[in-house]
C-alpha cells in the first residue's frame, strides 16, 4: 500500500512548532493558565491539521491528548493540546516546574485517515503495517486510537490491535463485523 499523504514542514517551522510548545508550557507553569501564542508565520502552521502531542519527563510517558479533527490551524491544535497534555490528561498530576526541567514531547501530525474494510482481525494484522500506521478502532459508543509511535511499546500486531481494544473498552480478543477501522500515519516532530 501506498504511504499515506501527510504533511511536510520544513525545519523552520519544525522549530516553530516546537517553540509553541515551550511558550504554552513555561507560561502554564509560572502563570497556572493557558495562554495562547501570537501566531506564526507560516501557511502549513495556519492550515487545519490534527495533531497530537505525547509529553515525556525522564523518557515516561507524562501526557498525550489531540484531536482526530482536521477544522483548528495545526499551531492553534499544537498549543491548545500541549496545554491539555501537560495539565488535562486524566491519567496524570498537573506538570510542574521541576518535571519541565526533564521534559521532551513529540507533535504526531495526522495525515487523512482511511477507511479500512473490516474483512476480520486476521485480515486487519496482515494488513497494519507496524512502526507506520496508527489505527483507529470504532465501535458502537466505544472508540479508541493509537499513534504509529505506540508501536515502540507495543512491537507485536496482535497486541497492538489487542491493546486499541481495551483502551476503547472492548474485551482484547472481542470482534465484530461491524467494527470500524481507520489507518493514518504521522508526521512526527521530537523536542
Amino acid at each position: 500500500m501506498p504511504a499515506l499523504s501527510c504533511i511536510e514542514l520544513t525545519q523552520h517551522e519544525q522549530q516553530q512548532a516546537i517553540n509553541l510548545v515551550w511558550q504554552v508550557l513555561n507560561q502554564a507553569v509560572k502563570e497556572n493558565c493557558y495562554t495562547k501564542p501570537i501566531a506564526p508565520n507560516s501557511t502549513t502552521l495556519l492550515s487545519p491539521y490534527a495533531c497530537f502531542v505525547t509529553l515525556y519527563v525522564s523518557d515516561e510517558l507524562r501526557g498525550c491528548v489531540g484531536t482526530m479533527q482536521r477544522e483548528t490551524p495545526l499551531w492553534e491544535n499544537i498549543c491548545k493540546y500541549s496545554y491539555s497534555s501537560a495539565f488535562e490528561d486524566y491519567r496524570f498530576d498537573r506538570l510542574t516546574a521541576k518535571e519541565l526541567e526533564h521534559l521532551s514531547f513529540q507533535i504526531s501530525i495526522l495525515s487523512p485517515l482511511e477507511p479500512m474494510e473490516n474483512k476480520g482481525e486476521a485480515q486487519l494484522f496482515a494488513e497494519l503495517e507496524p512502526n507506520v500506521d496508527g489505527l483507529v478502532i470504532e465501535y458502537q459508543q466505544h472508540n479508541a486510537l493509537f499513534l504509529p509511535s505506540v508501536w515502540q511499546s507495543l512491537p507485536s500486531v496482535k497486541d497492538f490491535v489487542s491493546k486499541l481494544k481495551l483502551k476503547a473498552g472492548l474485551a482484547e480478543d472481542y470482534w465484530h463485523n461491524d467494527i470500524k477501522l481507520f489507518r493514518f500515519n504521522t508526521f512526527s516532530i521530537k523536542s
